[in-house]
């Protein structure tokens, strides 16, 4: 089954109007407050000597704009161009400077070691190749750079959670046809072996997981798919936090070798 990537170009426009459908509005809400928190909880811990910052597949900017307000230089590429559009509006319109770019994980337009930090969240399991991936951010690190990352667990909890409620059940989908596939996502001593070839030490896994139990979450859905329950309500069922439990998503760190 081919992964459709054609979403964020397709709905590129909708990354901060608060109509947003719930897959966006669970992104900006849901996810990027808690990967966020670690990432700077880890790099203010880390005290790098420098602050530039590559954000791979950064869509419409989330996560570029919290790097971006706590004082880092921050690049953003990814392919789909009205992503980047929406992201460079929102930029001017909070007054945050980010270079956005139009570019593939795969080929990066940057020179050897050009960054401190590169960050790659919701995007590995969308590549066409995580090793070039990889080796392409391991590229463009600076010797004792690090790696942020979060992706999807290859799991029967993911698959129930990510690919069955959230796509193909009619009473609870909220996310479009193929924006996931199961196969594509990576378990993590996966993606851990491909960061050791390419000179990245792994150095923790976190997990990200509701607070509620998966009951509460698939009645919630229903409610939102019927109209019962707003996006915001839908978050606030959601309560995502960091955790130990990596059966879904998971995210961590890693540096590489000097």
């Amino acid at each position: 089954m081919r992964i459709d990537n054609e979403v964020y170009q397709t709905y590129g426009h909708e990354w901060w109007s608060e109509n947003a459908g719930f897959n966006v509005f669970s992104l900006r809400y849901c996810m990027n407050p808690v990967r966020y928190g670690y990432f700077k909880r880890k790099l203010r811990e880390l005290r790098l000597p420098g602050g530039t910052i590559l954000d791979v597949g950064c869509g419409g900017g989330l996560l570029a704009e919290e790097f971006a307000r706590d004082g880092f230089a921050v690049t953003g590429i990814d392919p789909a161009t009205r992503s980047l559009e929406a992201a460079r509006k929102h930029a001017a319109d909070t007054n945050l400077e980010i270079d956005y770019r139009e570019g593939k994980g795969e080929a990066l337009p940057f020179p050897d070691g050009s960054f401190d930090i590169v960050a790659c969240c919701d995007v590995l399991e969308h590549v066409d190749d995580l090793g070039l991936v990889i080796g392409e951010v391991a590229r463009t690190l600076r010797a004792g750079g690090v790696f942020c990352y979060d992706t999807v667990n290859r799991t029967w909890f993911s698959k129930l959670a990510l690919i069955k409620i959230s796509q193909d059940w009619g009473f609870t989908s909220w996310s479009k046809p193929n924006v996931h596939v199961w196969e594509k996502f990576i378990k993590p001593a996966e993606l851990i072996a491909v960061m050791n070839r390419c000179g990245l030490a792994n150095q923790e896994l976190r997990g990200i997981s509701a607070r509620r139990n998966p009951l509460a979450l698939i009645a919630g859905l229903h409610a939102l798919k019927k109209g019962r329950l707003s996006n915001r309500e839908m978050a606030a069922v959601f309560a995502l936090r960091e955790s130990e439990d990596l059966r879904a998503s998971y995210m961590g760190y890693a540096v590489k070798s000097r």
